[in-house]
């Protein structure tokens, strides 16, 4: 039978997430779900999901195999490679002074660094990398971040819910990233504003920050999570 995994905690609205095994093989089904309707057909989206797979993959972001993938009559299930846990699920909350943990988080740095090279824009929550030690993989790609499906969705919206939508989603470009990487540790231990001085550390050590003072960084952190915060409270979804 197949397993829901703890991540589904992290996961939003209608997005389901369940480990499986297929000819005896482990794999990840995740389902997907829009909660808001959507200018895309099923198929449209499921294009716009192969795209951003595909550029992040050709950036050098190690992502799991997609062994599978179809539409169920309401969204879109994908079959992937089963990477194993996730930062998450592997550490409960990720603390950088830990040095197994922070060889992870530097994993996670190099994959960000990837992203930025390339200008692509990713969702740098820590519960998106599965692995251990620093051989990470990237497993995040609903919404697809595509200028074409952020164009649509925001099209869908309207007012504050539209202006939401559009901060958010620049959250996510290369220049934020390193930001956005810790304000989301919030999302998973409140106090985590104390790991701020560490994570500035390793990302300034992975070559995502220069000249950033202190009080910026946190600065900044704290008004990317205070969005999502906002994004989450107002019922706004990004997919």
């Amino acid at each position: 039978m197949p397993r829901m995994l703890g991540a589904d905690r992290f996961s939003v609205h209608n997005t389901r997430i369940r480990r499986r095994t297929v000819n005896g093989a482990p794999f990840v089904e995740k389902t997907i779900r829009p909660n808001t309707p959507l200018p895309l057909s099923p198929a449209e989206l499921m294009r716009e999901m192969d795209a951003y797979c595909a550029a992040l993959a050709g950036a050098g972001v190690p992502m799991p195999s997609i062994a599978g993938q179809w539409e169920d009559g309401e969204g879109i299930v994908y079959l992937c490679e089963d990477g194993g846990p996730n930062l998450v699920e592997r550490y409960a909350a990720p603390d950088p002074s830990d040095p197994e943990q922070a060889e992870a988080l530097m994993g996670v740095a190099a994959i960000i660094g990837s992203a930025v090279q390339a200008g692509l824009p990713i969702d740098p929550h820590v519960k998106n990398f599965v692995g251990e030690g620093g051989k990470l993989q990237y497993v995040d790609f609903s919404p697809p971040l595509t200028d074409a499906y952020v164009e649509a969705r925001c099209a869908a919206a309207q007012g504050e819910e539209r202006r939401i939508l559009g901060e958010n989603f620049s959250y996510f470009r290369p220049e934020f990233l390193p930001y956005h990487f810790a304000g989301d540790f919030l999302n998973v231990d409140p106090t985590a504003e104390r790991l701020f001085p560490a994570l500035r550390a390793l990302l300034t050590e992975a070559g995502l920050l220069a000249d950033v003072s202190p009080a910026d960084f946190a600065a900044q952190a704290r008004a990317i999570r205070a969005l999502e915060d906002l994004r989450l409270r107002e019922g706004v979804y990004l997919i």
